[in-house]
Protein backbone atom coordinates (compact mmCIF):
# COMPACT_ATOMS: atom_id res chain seq x y z
CA UNK A 1 0.00 0.00 0.00
CA UNK A 2 1.26 3.46 -0.84
CA UNK A 3 1.73 5.67 2.19
CA UNK A 4 0.26 9.14 2.11
CA UNK A 5 -2.52 8.68 -0.43
CA UNK A 6 -5.92 10.22 0.29
CA UNK A 7 -7.48 6.77 0.73
CA UNK A 8 -4.79 5.74 3.22
CA UNK A 9 -5.47 8.87 5.25
CA UNK A 10 -9.20 8.18 5.18
CA UNK A 11 -8.81 4.56 6.35
CA UNK A 12 -5.83 5.13 8.65
CA UNK A 13 -7.47 3.48 11.67
CA UNK A 14 -8.71 0.47 9.69
CA UNK A 15 -5.31 -0.07 8.09
CA UNK A 16 -3.70 0.15 11.52
CA UNK A 17 -6.07 -2.51 12.91
CA UNK A 18 -5.42 -4.75 9.91
CA UNK A 19 -1.63 -4.42 10.18
CA UNK A 20 -1.68 -4.98 13.97
CA UNK A 21 -3.67 -8.23 13.79
CA UNK A 22 -1.84 -9.46 10.68
CA UNK A 23 1.43 -9.14 12.60
CA UNK A 24 -0.24 -10.63 15.67
CA UNK A 25 -1.24 -13.69 13.62
CA UNK A 26 2.31 -14.36 12.42
CA UNK A 27 3.89 -14.02 15.88
CA UNK A 28 3.84 -17.08 18.14
CA UNK A 29 1.53 -16.46 21.02
CA UNK A 30 0.15 -18.48 23.88
CA UNK A 31 -3.48 -19.68 23.70
CA UNK A 32 -4.52 -17.01 26.23
CA UNK A 33 -2.92 -14.24 24.17
CA UNK A 34 -4.55 -15.63 21.04
CA UNK A 35 -7.94 -15.65 22.75
CA UNK A 36 -7.46 -12.09 24.00
CA UNK A 37 -6.34 -11.00 20.50
CA UNK A 38 -9.39 -12.68 18.97
CA UNK A 39 -11.64 -10.82 21.42
CA UNK A 40 -10.03 -7.48 20.52
CA UNK A 41 -10.27 -8.30 16.82
CA UNK A 42 -13.96 -9.15 17.23
CA UNK A 43 -14.57 -5.84 19.00
CA UNK A 44 -12.76 -3.92 16.25
CA UNK A 45 -14.67 -5.87 13.58
CA UNK A 46 -17.99 -5.03 15.28
CA UNK A 47 -17.06 -1.34 15.32
CA UNK A 48 -16.16 -1.43 11.61
CA UNK A 49 -19.35 -3.36 10.79
CA UNK A 50 -21.46 -0.75 12.62
CA UNK A 51 -19.73 2.05 10.71
CA UNK A 52 -20.25 0.22 7.41
CA UNK A 53 -23.95 -0.34 8.13
CA UNK A 54 -24.37 3.33 9.06
CA UNK A 55 -22.58 4.50 5.89
CA UNK A 56 -24.64 2.11 3.77
CA UNK A 57 -27.85 3.48 5.32
CA UNK A 58 -26.71 7.07 4.66
CA UNK A 59 -25.73 6.26 1.06
CA UNK A 60 -29.13 4.57 0.51
CA UNK A 61 -30.92 7.68 1.70
CA UNK A 62 -28.73 9.90 -0.47
CA UNK A 63 -29.31 7.64 -3.48
CA UNK A 64 -33.09 7.84 -3.00
CA UNK A 65 -32.85 11.62 -2.69
CA UNK A 66 -30.73 11.76 -5.85
CA UNK A 67 -33.20 9.58 -7.75
CA UNK A 68 -36.09 11.79 -6.61
CA UNK A 69 -34.17 14.89 -7.73
CA UNK A 70 -33.46 13.28 -11.11
CA UNK A 71 -37.16 12.47 -11.56
CA UNK A 72 -38.07 16.07 -10.69
CA UNK A 73 -35.44 17.39 -13.13
CA UNK A 74 -36.73 15.10 -15.88
CA UNK A 75 -40.30 16.29 -15.21
CA UNK A 76 -39.17 19.92 -15.33
CA UNK A 77 -37.20 19.29 -18.52
CA UNK A 78 -40.28 17.74 -20.11
CA UNK A 79 -42.40 20.70 -19.01
CA UNK A 80 -39.82 23.14 -20.38
CA UNK A 81 -39.64 21.30 -23.70
CA UNK A 82 -43.45 21.32 -23.94
CA UNK A 83 -43.58 25.02 -23.06
CA UNK A 84 -40.90 25.76 -25.64
CA UNK A 85 -42.82 23.77 -28.25
CA UNK A 86 -46.02 25.67 -27.41
CA UNK A 87 -44.14 28.96 -27.61
CA UNK A 88 -42.88 28.05 -31.08
CA UNK A 89 -46.45 27.16 -32.15
CA UNK A 90 -47.88 30.41 -30.80
CA UNK A 91 -45.12 32.48 -32.37
CA UNK A 92 -45.56 30.68 -35.68
CA UNK A 93 -49.32 31.26 -35.58
CA UNK A 94 -48.88 34.94 -34.82
CA UNK A 95 -46.32 35.34 -37.60
CA UNK A 96 -48.59 33.48 -40.01
CA UNK A 97 -51.47 35.85 -39.17
CA UNK A 98 -49.29 38.88 -39.83
CA UNK A 99 -48.19 37.49 -43.20
CA UNK A 100 -51.73 36.49 -44.17
CA UNK A 101 -53.16 39.90 -43.24
CA UNK A 102 -50.48 41.66 -45.29
CA UNK A 103 -51.22 39.40 -48.26
CA UNK A 104 -54.98 39.95 -47.75
CA UNK A 105 -54.59 43.71 -47.81
CA UNK A 106 -52.50 43.53 -50.97
CA UNK A 107 -54.93 41.14 -52.68
CA UNK A 108 -58.01 43.20 -51.79
CA UNK A 109 -56.34 46.41 -52.95
CA UNK A 110 -55.26 44.72 -56.20
CA UNK A 111 -58.76 43.32 -56.64
CA UNK A 112 -60.29 46.78 -56.21
CA UNK A 113 -57.92 48.43 -58.68
CA UNK A 114 -57.58 45.75 -61.35
CA UNK A 115 -60.50 43.29 -61.16
CA UNK A 116 -63.34 45.69 -60.25
CA UNK A 117 -62.82 47.87 -63.35
CA UNK A 118 -62.96 44.77 -65.57
CA UNK A 119 -66.15 43.59 -63.85
CA UNK A 120 -67.67 47.09 -64.17
CA UNK A 121 -67.04 47.04 -67.93
CA UNK A 122 -69.33 44.04 -68.27
CA UNK A 123 -72.14 45.59 -66.26
CA UNK A 124 -73.44 45.09 -62.75
CA UNK A 125 -71.10 42.52 -61.24
CA UNK A 126 -71.82 42.82 -57.55
CA UNK A 127 -72.34 39.07 -57.25
CA UNK A 128 -69.16 38.32 -59.20
CA UNK A 129 -67.20 40.80 -57.04
CA UNK A 130 -68.47 39.12 -53.86
CA UNK A 131 -67.58 35.67 -55.23
CA UNK A 132 -64.04 36.86 -56.07
CA UNK A 133 -63.63 38.32 -52.58
CA UNK A 134 -64.90 35.10 -50.99
CA UNK A 135 -62.46 33.17 -53.17
CA UNK A 136 -59.62 35.39 -51.90
CA UNK A 137 -60.70 34.77 -48.28
CA UNK A 138 -60.82 30.98 -48.84
CA UNK A 139 -57.39 31.00 -50.49
CA UNK A 140 -56.04 33.07 -47.59
CA UNK A 141 -57.45 30.65 -45.02
CA UNK A 142 -55.87 27.69 -46.80
CA UNK A 143 -52.60 29.60 -47.16
CA UNK A 144 -52.62 30.45 -43.47
CA UNK A 145 -52.31 26.78 -42.45
CA UNK A 146 -49.52 26.17 -44.95
CA UNK A 147 -47.59 29.28 -43.89
CA UNK A 148 -48.06 28.47 -40.19
CA UNK A 149 -46.70 24.93 -40.70
CA UNK A 150 -43.65 26.24 -42.55
CA UNK A 151 -42.99 28.88 -39.92
CA UNK A 152 -43.37 26.28 -37.12
CA UNK A 153 -40.83 23.96 -38.71
CA UNK A 154 -38.21 26.58 -39.43
CA UNK A 155 -38.00 28.28 -35.98
CA UNK A 156 -38.26 24.95 -34.20
CA UNK A 157 -35.08 23.75 -35.83
CA UNK A 158 -33.30 27.03 -35.21
CA UNK A 159 -34.59 28.20 -31.83
CA UNK A 160 -34.81 24.84 -30.05
CA UNK A 161 -31.34 23.88 -31.29
CA UNK A 162 -29.89 27.11 -29.92
CA UNK A 163 -31.85 27.05 -26.63
CA UNK A 164 -31.46 23.37 -25.67
CA UNK A 165 -27.70 23.50 -24.93
CA UNK A 166 -28.31 26.56 -22.75
CA UNK A 167 -31.00 24.68 -20.82
CA UNK A 168 -28.77 21.61 -20.55
CA UNK A 169 -30.70 19.32 -22.87
CA UNK A 170 -27.84 18.65 -25.28
CA UNK A 171 -28.48 17.93 -28.91
CA UNK A 172 -31.86 16.84 -30.21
Amino acid sequence: MRVGTQEDKLFKKEIGVFNHYRNFYYESKSPGQMQQGLGELTTEYKSLLDQTRFLTWISGRLEKKLQRSNRELNDRNTKLENALSELVKVTAGRNAYVIIYCIAIVLFVLEEFFVEPVISMFGEGLGLSIIIKLGIVIILKISEGIIEDRIKKKPKLQSIETIKPVLGFGKV
